[in-house]
């Protein structure tokens, strides 16, 4: 599970940020919490903010740290690393980025992160934590790697890394055993978009289709999201059509394609069931193409559907920006309560999601703690974010669980909203 992570000098972000997952000591709602190695910790945040507040930079920070990490063995040793520091301060592009994750794994929880600049990674560490004490695994800055005697998978692989490169993925490239599970963590770990969500179609439906268990729940979350159709089955489409549903800006070089290579390749796709009324009282169902028939709600709700089940049965955690895309309030709610309840939410499976929806600001639906909100500083718009439940009113009182959100948001009380002017 993820405990916390933290960015600085990112796109918005300028200095430090933390987002954390645990919870707080408040009251409400104690049945979201899931203990796991001796943290408390959240099934779902929502965040929310201000177009261009940086809730998606957020969202995009956590996805870099993802990718960087595990892109780093293949990098070429003069290959220059992606970055994308604060640019209103002019000494912050000249500054390296900052990313620290801490989450459990099994029976350990890990803290590691990095410093780096385009040609350089510039410090790495790992630690392990244990009844809130740390101990150092590895640490890497401009006098070499350091490796403890507790990480002896690490040892004596310190000059085989070039400076541009990870030690954590070099090691776990040579089958350091710890190395390997916290690589895995990583490549477990889903970040998308909600606008976006034709990334997870193919994957999707392959989940829905793969005749287990997983399919069966996968198709039952579906029919618990009253879409609108009595079936779904899987299709098969040319390269040519499979192309112009998938793919924009193709349309010219389809013409190329000769029908024999059309005919040949196929694609998966979907078909919803609908039924059909007779006359006499019976009916039959009919079959069309989810792509030319669905609207845009119901063919995100499917694409998305086998990654949240698959999240949610490995215990997983998927990060969504725009969430609430495309979607009905209603069917946002689901969603996040299918992860708050511990009964379809047994692996402590995490969502952390970004959106605009007001309706979901409810003391019904979130603790205090699980909403959190991104703002722009005025003055440098840099990006700060803090949760609800450390917002205090003016006379130094935190906000009370049964403040009506959603209207105190709206009216400004809690910030991130946009200054509207005229």
């Amino acid at each position: 599970m993820l405990v916390s992570f933290t960015v600085g000098n990112f796109r918005s972000f300028k200095e430090n940020k933390t987002f954390s997952m645990k919870a707080t000591s408040i009251q409400e709602l104690k049945e979201f919490i899931r203990e796991d190695n001796n943290f408390k910790l959240l099934p779902s945040i929502a965040i929310y903010g201000a177009n261009s507040s940086g809730k998606s930079n957020l969202l995009s920070a956590i996805g870099m740290m993802k990718k960087i990490l595990l892109s780093s063995v293949k990098t070429n040793p003069t290959e220059e690393l992606k970055t994308d520091p604060f640019k209103l301060d002019e000494l912050y592009p000249q500054k390296p980025t900052f990313f620290e994750v801490v989450f459990t794994s099994s029976d350990d929880t890990y803290k590691y992160g990095f410093e780096y600049s385009p040609r350089k990674i510039n410090r790495e560490w790992l630690y392990t934590i244990k009844n809130d004490k740390e101990k150092r695994l590895f640490i890497r800055n401009n006098d070499g790697i350091g490796v403890s005697k507790d990480f002896p998978e690490g040892k004596d692989k310190e000059e085989s890394t070039a400076d541009n490169r990870l030690f954590l993925s070099l090691v776990a490239q040579l089958n350091g055993k710890t190395s390997k599970s916290i690589m895995g963590w990583f490549e477990d770990l889903r970040v998308t978009s909600g606008v976006k969500d034709d990334d997870f179609k193919t994957f999707s439906i392959k989940y829905l289709f793969a005749a287990n268990e997983k399919s069966e729940k996968a198709k039952s979350f579906l029919n618990g999201m009253d879409l609108g159709f009595s079936n779904i089955r899987e299709s098969e489409t040319g390269l040519k059509k499979y192309a112009r549903d998938n793919i924009t800006g193709l349309e010219a070089l389809l013409n190329f394609i000769p029908d024999e290579l059309n005919n040949a390749l196929k694609f998966p796709t979907l078909e919803t069931g609908h039924i059909v009324r007779k006359k006499d009282g019976s009916s039959s169902e009919a079959f069309f193409s989810n792509d030319e028939m669905e609207s845009e709600g119901t063919k995100k709700i499917i694409n998305m559907s086998g990654p949240i089940i698959d999240t949610l049965e490995k215990g997983g955690i998927i990060v969504i920006d725009e969430f609430d895309a495309k979607l009905h309030p209603l069917l946002t709610k689901k969603i996040i309560e299918l992860f708050n309840s511990p009964e379809t939410n047994a692996n402590k499976a995490q969502l952390i999601f970004a959106t605009h929806d007001t309706n979901l600001l409810s003391n019904k639906i979130f603790r205090r703690d699980q909403i959190w909100f991104a703002e722009k500083n005025r003055e440098d718009e840099s990006t700060d974010i803090y949760p609800l439940s450390e917002i205090k009113e003016q006379n130094g009182e935190k906000i009370r669980y049964d403040r009506v959100y959603e209207k105190d948001y709206i009216n400004g009380r809690y910030g991130a909203i946009p200054y509207l002017r005229g």
